[in-house]
């Protein structure tokens, strides 16, 4: 599309990119020749990440990039670690610190699948700006049909299916994390798609983790501790089933359900009221050390239930709530969570929620939400 050089890559504005990128530079030329110099518009670097990998969606996220075009030159599938994330994302931890401790949790679940892919940037100005434009948004909600993260419907903006290099700079900047530089320059330069064993990419039992399906698994665990309006939160929820297991596209499916999780918001909302004024009630009461003991832990059990099922109803009132982990914790201890991948989608969903909103937003797409 453009002539610029593609060494200018290399050259960062930023002060905390500038010298590693200025390093890269000096290593990458002393190790590359022309051609692989001329190669950098046309290859770029993805990551099959482990929410992809555990749904068993690898197979498909590479038939959709060899159809627009992409192929694998090189691969691996690899556990990472605290250390191969920072190394990864070591610009993005800087901008996402207070929330990073979600990476570990995250990455630690299942493997990943490290690409170098070459092709024709055609339209665009190098390849990577190409996958980009193929995958979508981080968060696959505000993306639009034929988006790659928004078709396989992503869970949220870490849980988001791949990841995706910025430029060819920082293509071989994060292929280095997995690769050796010698292999990155013998794969683009052979162009030969990678041979790969299928039965590696894949797990050996699937697991689903359609975010409002996961959320309304939770949600009806937690009506097992609910005493009041029972029939009314089950009705919502058999309603809110209904509608998941149509698995509509994402757009479809936000609004379908945004009517009934605003309901469902404002119910538990009322409930919270009810409960915290019986706990003030019964507190003011003629001592019964005993008794109230035992009426605040089913009142506890109750208002634990309930929040969860308030905040995983309201995008907008999760985003706020600073307790949350605590309110996990306290979940956990009533087994309203019953696996090691409902808790990360759960917890990581919140750790996210706030830049949810505002990608939402900005692409004008429905924010569920009583408010």
């Amino acid at each position: 599309m453009g002539l610029r050089d593609p060494l200018s890559y290399f050259d960062r504005e930023d002060e905390l990119e500038r010298p590693i990128f200025s390093r890269l530079k000096e290593e990458f030329l002393s190790n590359a020749e022309e051609e692989h110099i001329s190669l950098l518009p046309k290859m770029t670097f993805a990551m099959i990440k482990p929410d992809a990998f555990v749904r068993g969606l690898a197979p498909e996220v590479i038939r959709r990039l060899k159809e627009e075009g992409l192929t694998p030159v090189a691969m691996q599938v690899t556990e990472m670690d605290e250390e191969l994330i920072d190394e990864l994302y070591m610009f993005v931890k800087q901008k996402y610190f207070e929330s990073w401790w979600i990476m570990p949790k995250v990455f630690s679940q299942a493997p990943v699948i490290p690409m170098i892919l070459i092709g024709e940037p055609e339209d665009f100005e190098h390849l990577s700006a190409k996958l980009r434009d193929i995958i979508g948004p981080t968060t696959p909600d505000a993306g639009k049909p034929g988006n790659l993260r928004y078709d396989l419907k992503g869970t949220n903006r870490v849980l988001n299916i791949i990841h995706a290099a910025d430029d060819p700079a920082a293509a071989i900047r994060e292929a280095s994390v997995f690769f050796d530089l010698d292999e990155i320059l013998d794969a683009i330069s052979s162009g030969e798609e990678v041979i790969y064993d299928p039965r590696e990419i894949i797990p050996e039992e699937p697991v689903g983790l359609l975010r409002w399906r996961i959320f309304n698994e939770v949600k009806v665990e937690a009506l097992d501790y609910i005493d009041t309006r029972r029939s009314e939160l089950q009705e919502l929820l058999d309603k809110e089933a209904e509608v998941v297991e149509k698995n509509l596209p994402i757009d479809e499916e936000r609004i379908a359900l945004k009517e009934i999780e605003a309901q469902l918001s404002a119910i538990a909302s009322s409930i919270i009221e009810d409960i915290e004024s019986d706990l003030v009630k019964n507190a003011r009461l003629p001592a019964d050390p005993k008794g109230k003991g035992r009426l605040a832990e089913r009142l506890e059990d109750s208002l634990i239930a309930i929040s969860m099922i308030e905040l995983l109803s309201d995008e907008r009132k999760m985003a706020a709530e600073e307790k949350f982990d605590k309110i996990l914790m306290l979940g956990l201890s009533r087994e309203l969570i019953g696996s090691e991948w409902v808790e990360v989608v759960v917890h990581s969903t919140w750790a996210v929620t706030p830049q949810m909103i505002r990608d939402l937003e900005r692409f004008g797409k429905v924010v569920i939400s009583i408010h």
